[in-house]
């Protein structure tokens, strides 16, 4: 008998390795494809494990790491990469394979992604030599020029010159400040979306069993309002005891807080218009009204997302576990 007939999995090990290093090295090499080729690279490993097991995806991931080793240059880019999909695949994949709900699902996948967010900080930061005065230093220093540039080609006189500089140090405060909740946010969208793409590949492949989520009937819990109370507490703290450490954390978690309660006021808002009897043209007119004016919209939807939790402006049931099953 062929070696390869008694190891029916080995054949799905080499392709999904060899799938996940051609799109690695697709992202390394092609910046603009990078998020890209991150949304698809945990795919093939979610696969192997609901068809398999996670061993096979196991030695998927080791496949995918030595060919990546030995086709890229650099080891700092290539572990960053597998740190950022790999465990994400293995979880997805363990998560539909034993059909946790979505919305367990969901919470798990909200602090991994908060956990991941934190080592790429720590890898970029602390072992990759940069920090945020560097990044902002660079910025800084790129607005200087911009800034010259303009003043010598008589684009602005000096007074306008200083509003410009003033502009900069604003926002290189802001960069400062909300660094690490951007990168935050960036990784639970990276990861919801991931997720859902995975679920729906999975189940359109006949591999996992699981019924429709719709976004409008995604809710959080009432001690969600926790995350509020922690970020006020720390920022005033913080202030209050000069404490810049505090404040700054503080800071960032308000800032995350304000896009989960964003993202779950519009689902209150989508459900509403979704099963308000008029026509159409009078749903796309109300939606216009709310674009044209957009900062008390925004201010609306996220005071509406704040409430939610505590008042369940839907209705929906307290236990919807049975409504959403599968992974």
């Amino acid at each position: 008998m062929h070696p390869i007939k008694r190891y029916p999995g080995a054949i799905e090990i080499i392709i999904a390795g060899t799938v996940m290093s051609l799109l690695g090295l697709l992202g390394l090499y092609i910046a603009p494809l990078y998020f890209l080729t991150m949304l698809l690279l945990p795919m093939p490993l979610v696969y192997l494990i609901l068809r398999r097991d996670l061993y096979h995806g196991l030695l998927a991931v080791i496949l995918t790491m030595i060919m990546l080793f030995i086709s890229f240059t650099s080891i700092r880019p290539v572990g960053l990469l597998v740190l950022q999909f790999a465990p994400l695949g293995i979880l997805i994949g363990l998560m539909l394979k034993n059909k946790v709900t979505v919305d367990k699902s969901m919470a798990v996948l909200f602090f991994w992604a908060l956990t991941i967010a934190g080592l790429n900080l720590m890898f970029s930061f602390f072992i990759g030599g940069a920090g945020i005065s560097q990044v902002t230093d660079e910025f800084r220093a790129t607005m200087e020029q911009t800034s010259q540039l303009y003043s010598q080609n008589g684009l602005i006189d000096e007074a306008d010159k200083e509003q410009y500089l003033a502009l900069t140090r604003q926002m290189i405060e802001l960069v400062q400040t909300f660094l690490p909740g951007s990168v935050a946010v960036w990784n639970i969208m990276m990861t919801m979306f991931t997720y859902f793409i995975a679920r729906h590949l999975m189940r359109s492949l006949g591999l996992c069993e699981s019924t429709n989520y719709y976004f409008t009937q995604w809710r959080l819990p009432w001690y969600s309002i926790w995350l509020i109370i922690t970020g006020l507490a720390l920022t005033l703290g913080g202030d209050e005891l000069s404490w810049q450490l505090m404040e700054v954390t503080g800071k960032n978690i308000l800032y995350i807080a304000a896009f989960i309660f964003f993202v779950l006021g519009m689902a209150v808002i989508a459900h509403y218009i979704q099963i308000w009897g008029v026509s159409k043209i009078v749903k796309f007119i109300v939606l216009f009204a709310m674009l044209l004016y957009l900062p008390f919209t925004a201010m609306m939807v996220l005071t509406i997302g704040v409430i939610d939790p505590l008042i369940n402006f839907r209705r929906l049931p307290n236990n919807d576990d049975n409504k959403n099953k599968g992974g």
